[in-house]
């Protein structure tokens, strides 16, 4: 598997200057046979399953830098664990909250130094590693922010904030909403069909690699879950059709 290889001009030329590989992936420990039905067929994937959870998942666990095995106990935990439990959870609670208590609105507030600085650094730590096909490295560190930005907002807890000082609770989901639109900018080479729906509930431009700012007062529009929960069920249904006739 060859990643797009940065290009650099020479003259009339374009050439690459890195050529960027991956190992093997083979699927519930065994290499993939099409023969067999030993395999996984991207049109039915996509029958069942969002874009996003696979390309997610193929990032996260795929054979960067050794062998990798398609596990579709791991790949439904990696959805309902990550994106769902993690992502999803973040983006869902922060504007539910938002137009529930402050009539749909982002409301005053500030982001303090340090998470806008935490943010900053994100982008360059993550572009770097992104340049140089270091894709996993680069989802783990971000999605490091996405667990720590829930960690933020449980600490906060605007909740309570919301009864005993409204102005803190503002502030909190203003930052939170700050930290979504930037981790949309992030996540973008990743999950862009999730990120495209962010940008919806915020009206946010199109990305760019730079901090993002949205303005107080902005009204959200269409929130909605980002992720649905795929049932456990589901692995021993997707395990029991490997090797079926495909007759």
């Amino acid at each position: 598997m060859i990643w797009p290889a940065l290009l650099k001009g020479v003259g009339d030329l374009h050439l690459p200057d890195r050529i960027i590989s991956c190992e093997y992936m083979t699927l519930e420990g065994r290499k993939f046979s099409t023969s067999r039905n030993w395999a996984i067929w991207v049109p039915d994937l996509l029958s069942r399953y969002e874009p996003d959870s696979i390309r997610y998942f193929l990032i996260a666990n795929g054979p960067e830098k050794r062998d990798a095995d398609f596990s579709w106990r791991e790949f439904i935990h990696s959805h309902n664990g990550e994106l769902l439990g993690a992502f999803g959870n973040l983006v869902n609670r922060t504007l539910v909250f938002v137009n529930k208590s402050f009539e749909g609105k982002v409301p005053e507030g500030s982001i303090s130094e340090e998470w806008q600085s935490r943010v900053e650094v994100l982008y360059r730590q993550a572009g770097t590693l992104i340049e140089e096909g270091r894709l996993k490295e680069a989802l783990e560190l971000i999605f490091s922010v996405v667990r720590l930005a829930n960690k933020y907002f449980d600490e906060q807890k605007p909740w309570i904030q919301v009864k005993e000082d409204r102005e803190a609770c503002g502030n909190t989901l203003y930052t939170c909403v700050q930290i979504i639109a930037n981790l949309a900018n992030l996540l973008q080479p990743f999950i862009p069909f999730s990120c495209d729906k962010i940008r919806g509930f915020l009206s946010l431009e199109q990305p760019v690699w730079t901090w993002c700012h949205v303005q107080a007062g902005r009204p959200l529009h269409g929130v909605e879950l980002l992720f649905e929960r795929i049932d456990p069920s589901r692995i021993e249904e997707e395990t029991r059709r490997l090797g079926e006739s495909s007759l």
